[in-house]
């Protein structure tokens, strides 16, 4: 089974140090994300991870990273504001740190002489917000009396984003993320449709992760036409007794299954991690898993964020001895 990740993981930015950075520093060149995306991306190999991500670090704020690029949107103080009619970006936004986070895979793999035959597994996706999360984050200053409409010609404008991860990355699946649908407080027959116009045209897998509880919401969420649902299992095991029990609504979907707690900022159980992935294998099989945390590490310390991704990627590959 593959294992992956769902977003942020401790981090550190760069001053310029070199010469050369330095002289990039003063024309406005230097770029302080570079490094920390190619270390995120070595932690995540060197514990083991098959699918990585660049960790988000261009703000540690899954709103407002985004919300900057869109014409429509603006931020006042920390808060995403709809000013107008949500537009296009006018340029890629995650492209680069894909590509970045790509570029480090293959250094990787070069620094430590790893043969092709047990790197085949390895690749990078594409991490973005969803529409609903979104919207329902922000504040509507005008234009929009609803929200729906604003999710719905959010969903619109970004599908630019996504066919451009599809064109200009070797992202091998987009993961979106949609925390808000948890609460309650979104339609998610809006988010649903939202998510059928954000992803049209895009051709290569598209997962949603929610956090929480699904108890409320798993009826509509197996309706979503993706192929990846990624849901919180270590940290909610009311999770896996909702989807054990209601497994055949999910039978077309691959289903990421959380096996690592994100809100604890200490190792798991080892044991109780491996009975959970077993029961995981058993309920749902091999071919319809991947492993990942429950949610971003970012906010965890980096050794315990490490040692949690080691520690699922060990017992992973317990299944195939």
């Amino acid at each position: 089974m593959l294992t992956t990740v769902v977003g942020s993981f401790p981090h550190k930015l760069y001053s310029p140090s070199t010469f050369s950075e330095k002289i990039k520093n003063t024309l406005g060149q230097f770029d302080p994300y570079k490094k920390t995306i190619r270390d995120i991306v070595f932690d995540e190999l060197k514990a083991g991870v098959d699918i990585v991500a660049d960790g988000g670090v261009r703000e540690m704020n899954m709103i407002n990273y985004f919300s900057r690029y869109m014409p429509g949107m603006k931020i006042d103080g920390k808060t995403t504001v709809i000013k107008s009619k949500i537009l296009p970006p006018r340029t890629d936004i995650t492209i680069n740190d894909i590509n970045t986070a790509c570029d480090a895979i293959w250094e990787y793999k070069r620094l430590h002489n790893i043969p092709d035959e047990e790197f085949k597994n390895k690749a990078v996706k594409g991490v973005v917000t969803g529409p609903s999360t979104m919207v329902y984050s922000s504040m509507i200053e005008s234009f929009y009396k609803n929200k729906s409409d604003a999710v719905l010609d959010y969903a619109k404008a970004f599908n630019r984003e996504l066919l451009a991860i599809e064109k200009k990355t070797p992202a091998v699946y987009i993961q979106i993320d949609e925390p808000i649908l948890s609460t309650g407080i979104a339609d998610l027959d809006v988010a649903k449709e939202a998510i059928d116009i954000m992803t049209e045209g895009v051709k290569i897998p598209i997962a949603v992760h929610s956090c929480g509880s699904v108890k409320d919401t798993y009826r509509y969420l197996a309706k979503f036409n993706v192929d990846m649902l990624d849901f919180e299992f270590a940290g909610n095991h009311d999770n896996f007794v909702t989807i054990k029990h209601n497994k055949s609504k999910f039978k077309d979907k691959i289903i990421g299954f959380g096996c690592v707690d994100s809100a604890i900022d200490q190792v798991d159980d080892k044991y109780r991690t491996r009975e959970l992935m077993h029961k995981a294998v058993d309920v749902f099989g091999e071919d319809n898993l991947i492993f990942d945390p429950d949610c971003g590490l970012g906010k965890l310390s980096h050794d315990n964020a490490f040692r949690k991704l080691e520690l699922m990627c060990n017992l992973n590959n317990e299944f195939d001895d």
